[in-house]
């Protein structure tokens, strides 16, 4: 098998490593001890065990910053994963900063970003192109509506969002269909779950299209069924970061450790920063067991807890601190500061949410005669619905608010649609882009019209795009009469 890799993108020799340091360690400064520590145990498995407001950000990108400017690596050996786009742009532009130039050739990014960045490159050892199309939730939900109707089972007492759900459940572990036992398949649809989630991924690969569990699992397949592949990357990556690693699932944790483990040298310089007390996303998958278990995932792992906290005063650490004591297997820290004492943590109850806002609204109105302004005044919710009480009281007092939030920009269904166009005019065989604006803006079609298509694209195993190609035309080509 040739080289994975673009030649422009082929792993550069071994750097040559600094011996006395690097010139300047000004990028050093301003950290405390336990941080500094943290960025300097580069060689070797490295857990950090970071509270929150301790500085965890800083160093994860001085870390890198450090591996750089000591030349222990060039860029494109370094996989550094975060959860959020935004983390990842916020991280790579700290580590510019503190080089000097821009870190071109990184590998940094969210896990899917990353899973993206490996199939497009070995799509073909996972049965895809390397154009496919990447599905959001709601043409998930379609697809799965449409086998649904074709396996006869009624979407309505099935929905099929709740069949979206167990499905990423399964491919956050990890589960292909085959590895999904029938007790699993529980009551939907009378156990038969399983065989329609087969189906979807049949469907998928038919459509050339991966929905953002596969980013994960198809990774997952391609580095078990091709160990070549799994060796370039062992070769690639001397240096590999990890943040918030308390919220990895399994697929997540399952990738990190073939990507870790089986380097030709046999060192796994893997970091791993996290906090088993910030472990709240169970309900989407996240195992916490993943950062209680590293010290025996990577034998001769040292553990370095980062507990001096900047964001807080006293009374609030202390209060929470109390509060987390009482959580079963956590690994333990003690968060400290330098702060000053500050007000106490004040708890109230309230019989409902309109109380919980006219409660609110009061001390606002309190914050207001003491000369606060309202721009240093945040409410945090925990669900979008819980901001309709708050609204309804400061409409009825009068003081002006700012909803932060709401529909994310390409949730809207006018990029949405836009977005489809995009995408079958870059692949026609996107059957769901098609079937989204097929008559959008309205063109007189409707579900008559779209049935004759499927039946046309059927009979001639060609996409919706070409059967309705062969239909206007009424073409008599082998293609439209096959």
């Amino acid at each position: 098998m040739s080289d994975p890799f673009d030649l422009a993108e082929a792993p550069p020799p071994e750097p040559t490593r600094a011996v006395s340091g690097p010139p300047s360690d000004s990028y050093l400064q301003g950290l405390n001890e336990t941080q500094r520590q943290a960025v300097e145990q580069v060689e070797g498995p490295l857990l950090v065990l970071a509270g929150a407001g301790t500085g965890k950000t800083r160093v994860l990108t001085t870390r890198i910053a450090h591996i750089l400017l000591t030349r222990r690596a060039f860029p494109g050996q370094i996989l550094a994963v975060t959860f959020t786009n935004k983390a990842a742009r916020e991280m790579l532009e700290r580590v510019g900063a503190q080089i000097g130039r821009a870190a071109d050739g990184l590998w940094l990014g969210t896990f899917h970003s990353i899973g993206v960045r490996m199939l497009r490159r070995h799509a073909e050892l996972v049965g895809l192109k390397s154009n496919f199309t990447i599905l959001d939730t709601d043409d998930q939900i379609r697809l799965l509506k449409q086998l649904l109707q074709a396996e006869n089972i009624d979407d309505k007492k099935w929905p099929a969002r709740i069949l979206s759900g167990i499905i990423q459940r399964w491919k956050d572990r990890g589960l292909l269909p085959d590895k999904v036992s029938a007790a699993e398949g529980g009551e939907f649809a009378n156990g038969r779950a399983v065989q329609i989630y087969a189906l979807y991924q049949q469907r998928l690969q038919e459509l050339n299209a991966a929905d953002f569990g596969d980013l994960l699992l198809h990774c997952l397949t391609l580095f078990l069924n091709n160990p070549d592949v799994l060796a370039d990357y062992h070769r690639r990556f001397r240096y590999i970061l990890v943040d918030e690693y308390q919220d990895t699932n399994v697929a997540q944790y399952l990738w990190l450790r073939l990507l870790a483990q089986g380097r030709p040298d046999g060192i796994t310089n893997i970091c791993c920063v996290g906090d088993d007390d910030q472990s709240i996303y169970g309900w989407r998958g996240a195992e916490v067991g993943n950062i209680l278990r590293f010290e025996s995932d990577f034998p001769g792992a040292k553990i370095i807890r980062l507990e001096r906290n900047y964001r807080s005063t006293p009374h609030i650490l202390a209060a929470a601190s109390a509060l987390i004591a009482h959580n079963e297997g956590r690994l333990g820290k003690t968060l400290w500061t330098s702060v000053s004492e500050g007000e106490k943590v004040c708890l109230r109850g309230v019989w409902d949410g309109d109380e919980e806002a006219r409660a609110v609204g009061e001390e606002i109105e309190n914050l207001q005669r003491k000369q606060h302004p309202l721009r240093e005044i945040a409410i945090l919710v925990r669900a979008g619905f819980q901001t309709r009480e708050f609204e309804e009281r400061f409409i009825t007092l009068g003081l002006p608010y700012r909803v932060v939030g709401g529909p994310r920009f390409y949730e809207r269904q006018e990029i949405r649609d836009a977005m489809a166009y995009f995408r079958l005019i870059v692949q026609q065989d996107d059957d769901l882009a098609f079937e989204r604006i097929f008559n959008t803006p309205r063109r007189g079609l409707g579900d008559s019209a779209l049935k004759a298509m499927r039946d046309t694209a059927r009979a001639g195993r060609v996409s919706l795009f070409e059967a309705a190609r062969c239909r206007s035309t009424r073409s008599t080509s082998s293609v439209c009469r096959n």
